[in-house]
């Protein structure tokens, strides 16, 4: 593991404060074997710059060991026994977990709680941090989609946070004070009642070195990409995000990806990809981003990986296909899922990349233009194969719905309703498409929906892959009508997924979410109930443990996760939030490695 992507290294003092020492006792707890490593990761967290990497053990439900124990935590927030039976010491608190289940916290692998995790508006945890804490989440990777909060030239900071306020929300401008992933990791870890990691994102490199041009970046543009990657990396980012249906990374080219993934791999790093399409081109932007592995040798972690519109579901066994040929062949490649049908993102995705080219003011102007307006929703109408059509793969207006503007009284409603609320019959008419491209022009397009795409039967197939982790990929929308998974998805894969459909056993759902998502991110420390370890823990009845949110009510909060611990501090208790979960971590301090 290179210095650059190791966050965890001296656990051993509790880092916002001592905690009183306790026992947990009687619970069943999940203790995964300690030469565990990422399914199909080299041993070190590293592929080789080019070939194949070598194979490791991996632990599986079988290897995985569910038994009852009894579990110490010393005043440093640490584990420091593990043992069948353990007597309380004097002094110490004793927690009955009879009929639960004890699993380290959980890690969500594709995390957009990047901007409100530095965001308090209680003493009980930070607003991007509230949902995941419910639920059993004490770790998050941030920088998904190629979308980072960092890096960002001073003083530029507002042109970044109006590109990504779709996907990622907005904050205060006085709360962004960070230009490099150094200081940006720095503030989250100030305020964070979770663990943080983040990716460096690939359209957040181009905006610094190239604007928001579609064209090929020039042989010094793409050098100094090549640097601000390195640099990212250096300062603790776990490596390069992409999301190619998203300006301006959508303009780039294989080769272009193949000269960032290089960095990558020489440094140890991952590759988190939103692919090119997800629709009716998702077996070519499948095969597009493993070949760029192929090339580069970067471990390859492909993100939400589904085939959306009702014409593809038959596709998902042919990208299982394709995937485990490029692990058979030796290259390393994990992926991530979330157990809804549908999903959700920024709404500038309904309008094709070029309407984007420029940024926000040019996007802006096109949108205004009558005539740009009719190309756009001739092409939205006719083309599914050019862009990732989501208004053609979520079934037309029906299938969308606002989760968040800027705009009272939108958020929840579909854009159907809004379109015959202004009197229009005919969704399909010109004066339909107006509704919202005037919806997206007077929001400056910071609007995020809901687009209903998927269904279950591929949603368990994928979930059901060894080389799998769960990822909820889920807007906070703090003012908005955000997807249910913000609140639901770990409860909804170990409630309905395990319990009901039996679609993967407990052991392997629990392995998913902990020391096997850590190892899919390269991140060393979290995952693990072991001597030493941070106490980052989450107790919950497996008959009773369920997700409640509905896309109508979607901020209700799990049923049966009844305690979470980070660093020893009870930060869920009865399944509501405690008065106050502290800093996770802190920069430079214990349990956080300074940049080399």
């Amino acid at each position: 593991m290179l210095h650059g992507i190791q966050h965890f290294v001296n656990q051993t003092t509790a880092s916002s404060g001592g905690v009183p020492p306790f026992v947990i006792r009687g619970a069943r707890v999940l203790r995964a074997p300690a030469t565990a490593a990422a399914d199909g990761a080299a041993a070190d967290g590293a592929a080789p710059a080019t070939g194949p990497a070598t194979a490791t053990a991996v632990a599986t439900s079988e290897q995985a060991d569910l038994a009852r124990a009894d579990v110490r935590v010393g005043a440093d927030g640490c584990i420091e026994a593990i043992a069948p039976e353990l007597a309380p010491l004097p002094g110490e608190g004793v927690v009955d977990a009879t009929g639960l289940v004890l699993a380290p916290g959980f890690v969500d692998l594709h995390s957009h709680s990047d901007l409100y995790s530095v965001v308090r508006d209680s003493a009980a945890a930070p607003v991007g941090d509230q949902p995941k804490l419910l639920q059993g989440c004490t770790a998050q990777v941030f920088g998904q989609d190629g979308i980072s909060a960092a890096p960002v030239e001073p003083g530029s900071a507002g042109e970044l946070a109006a590109a990504i306020a779709g996907l990622d929300g907005s904050i205060p401008a006085e709360r962004w004070r960070w230009a490099t992933m150094a200081d940006y990791l720095g503030a989250l870890r100030s305020v964070a009642a979770t663990r943080v990691a983040a990716l460096v994102g690939h359209s957040t490199i181009r905006r610094l070195v190239m604007g928001v041009a579609a064209r090929p970046p020039t042989e010094a543009e793409l050098a100094r990409m090549c640097a601000v990657v390195d640099q990212a990396m250096t300062e603790g980012a776990l490596g390069l995000s992409t999301g190619l249906v998203y300006a301006p990374a959508a303009y780039a080219a294989p080769d272009e990806l193949v000269a960032l993934c290089r960095v990558v791999a020489q440094r140890g790093g991952r590759f988190f990809v939103h692919v090119r399409s997800e629709s009716d081109r998702v077996v070519e932007a499948t095969e597009e981003i493993l070949d760029v592995a192929r090339r580069s040798g970067v471990h390859l972690h492909y993100s939400h990986i589904k085939t959306a519109g009702r014409a593809n579901w038959p596709k998902a066994h042919r990208l299982i296909e394709l995937v485990e040929e490029h692990r058979a062949a030796g290259f390393p490649v994990t992926v991530d899922v979330h157990p809804y049908t549908a999903g959700s993102t920024t709404a500038t995705v309904l309008v094709p990349p070029w309407v984007l080219e420029g940024g926000t003011g040019d996007a802006l102007g096109r949108l205004r233009d009558r005539a740009v307006r009719d190309q756009v929703r001739h092409q939205m109408l006719s083309d599914t194969t050019g862009w990732d059509n989501w208004w053609a793969f979520s079934g037309g207006w029906d299938g969308l719905v606002v989760a968040g503007a800027p705009r009272p009284g939108l958020a929840g409603r579909s854009f159907a309703d809004l379109i015959a609320t202004a009197g229009i019959t005919d969704q399909r008419s010109p004066e339909a498409f107006d509704v919202v491209f005037d919806l997206l022009v007077a929001c400056n397009l910071a609007v995020s929906l809901i687009s209903f795409n998927n269904v279950e039967e591929n949603v368990a197939t994928f979930l059901s892959r060894p080389y799998a982790g769960i990822g909820t990929d889920a807007l906070v929308n703090p003012d908005g009508h955000p997807h249910p998974r913000l609140y639901g998805t770990f409860p909804r894969v170990l409630g309905r997924y395990v319990r009901e459909l039996g679609v993967l056993d407990l052991p392997q759902a629990l392995h998913a979410m902990t020391d096997g998502a850590a190892a899919a991110a390269g991140w060393e420390g979290p995952g693990r109930i072991a001597p030493g370890a941070p106490a980052d823990l989450v107790a919950f009845d497996p008959e009773r443990v369920i997700d409640r949110a509905t896309y109508d009510e979607p901020r209700l909060p799990p049923l049966g996760i009844d305690r979470v611990w980070v660093q020893g501090h009870l930060v869920v208790d009865g399944g509501a939030l405690t008065a106050a979960a502290p800093p996770a971590e802190q920069p430079g301090g214990p349990g956080v490695a300074p940049a080399p």
